[in-house]
């Protein structure tokens, strides 16, 4: 771990004080790098790494210097703050963190000041864009929106609103439309806002009268055609035909078409060809998001999923149905205590024949018995394994030559795995 991940981890990840007030000191001290760069700003529940790295991969195919922000890491903390697909170095890390750690001891001196550990990150992010003379950076909110430190940018050129379900209802709001309120505070005074498709009725209601409140575009998502769901999706879009991912499931369509609305507004300001968006789409890669690694026929297909609540939870069913049939379905499973993990339990034991569930490696995880006592009211058979990779090498004995591994539920739990399953 560098000095530069041990300082930022040594920070509160949540702070006394709510709002913008410390991040907007923080970047006062530092210059403002921000208002040196132009945005993607993108919020919601479930999509928005995926929409990002669709984005980011078009305007990269574009020609264009761009940069990614994104949360949390999966292997690498660097992993956070991108360009152009490379992940920050060890010594900018260190030497932009340095700059930011400065600042925040001279405020600290100055007066009561706290930063969280986030505020940090999105500084350090901040100066690096401007100072590598980014053409765009593609943010993505950290939690919710309104309150949360990226939302301190003043006019990002476009806004994108992503699937919007329950999730973090602690500090976002238990109904739809208090949650979808939060995500919608990144809508500014006469934005440009594209939004996820198949929004909830509820969500989308919030989205439209945040809109009209702030006198803002709202773009009007066009027709899809699912041509071929599966490891390869196609579809057509509007007037584009055969647009192809690798991103795997039904949902990752919809977000890659919300990224082509993106595109296409983004035209006004950058020059980006319909070959660009189509390459863009097809090159796109965000890892742990149902990646699939096929070890040969000795072994089962393994698949990393970081579904986290019970709306990735219903997605990766779907996908695993689509993909996989006939397949027998051996699952690894760790959620934390604070999800929604029961309900996320009835759904994956109903496609699973084999349940393991495991610990998830976060000091978040307060009871991982619980999960497991949860699991065996779904499915009696199920069995517990705390240790994340004696539970992974269980599950491949389970192999039956017809098998696939699927392992999901927290992206702690993917991360940690990754690097283990992809030399299995």
């Amino acid at each position: 771990m560098t000095n530069a991940e041990k300082y930022i981890h040594s920070l509160n990840k949540f702070g006394k004080k709510s709002g913008l007030d410390n991040i907007t000191r923080l970047l006062n001290e530092l210059g403002n790098p921000q208002d040196k760069l132009k945005f993607v700003h993108i919020a919601g529940t479930n999509g928005k790494g995926s929409v990002s790295s669709f984005i980011s991969q078009i305007m990269i195919e574009s020609g264009y210097k761009t940069g990614l922000f994104t949360s949390p890491f999966i292997e690498v903390f660097n992993e956070r703050i991108k360009i152009n697909n490379q992940n920050i170095s060890d010594s900018d890390l260190e030497k932009y963190t340095d700059i930011v750690k400065n600042a925040v001891d001279k405020l600290k001196r100055s007066g009561d000041y706290n930063p969280i550990e986030f505020e940090v990150i999105t500084a350090a992010a901040f100066l690096y864009f401007a100072d590598q003379k980014c053409d765009i950076a593609v943010l993505e909110v950290g939690l919710g929106g309104r309150l949360d430190c990226t939302n301190v940018i003043k006019n990002p050129i476009v806004c994108a609103i992503t699937s919007i379900s329950f999730d973090h209802t602690k500090y976002l709001g238990d109904t739809i439309k208090k949650i979808a309120a939060e995500k919608c505070g990144i809508i500014k005074q006469n934005s440009c806002v594209a939004v996820y498709s198949r929004l909830d009725k509820a969500a989308k209601s919030v989205v439209e009268q945040t809109c009209k409140n702030t006198n803002s575009n709202l773009l009007t998502p066009k027709k899809i055609n699912i041509v071929k769901v599966g490891s390869t999706n196609i579809f057509d879009y509007g007037e584009y035909k055969n647009l192809e991912i690798h991103l795997c499931g039904r949902h990752q369509i919809y977000n890659a078409a919300l990224a082509v609305d993106i595109a296409l507004y983004l035209r006004k300001y950058y020059k980006i060809s319909d070959e660009s968006i189509k390459n863009g789409l097809k090159n796109a890669r965000w890892i742990c998001r149902f990646e699939i690694f096929d070890k040969g026929k000795e072994k089962p297909v393994f698949v990393i999923d970081g579904a986290h609540n019970y709306d990735g939870v219903l997605s990766l069913c779907d996908t695993v149905k689509t993909v996989f049939e006939g397949k027998k379905i051996i699952t690894v499973f760790g959620m934390l205590n604070e999800k929604d993990f029961e309900k996320s339990l009835e759904s994956i034991a109903k496609i699973s024949d084999v349940l393991i569930i495991t610990s998830v490696p976060s000091i978040r995880q307060t009871d991982f018995k619980k999960v497991f006592e949860t699991a065996k009211k779904y499915k009696k058979d199920a069995v517990f394994i705390e240790n994340n990779f004696d539970a992974i090498n269980n599950a491949a004995l389970s192999n039956n030559g017809n098998s696939a591994v699927l392992i999901a539920g927290s992206l702690y739990l993917a991360g940690n795995v990754r690097n283990f399953v992809d030399k299995f």
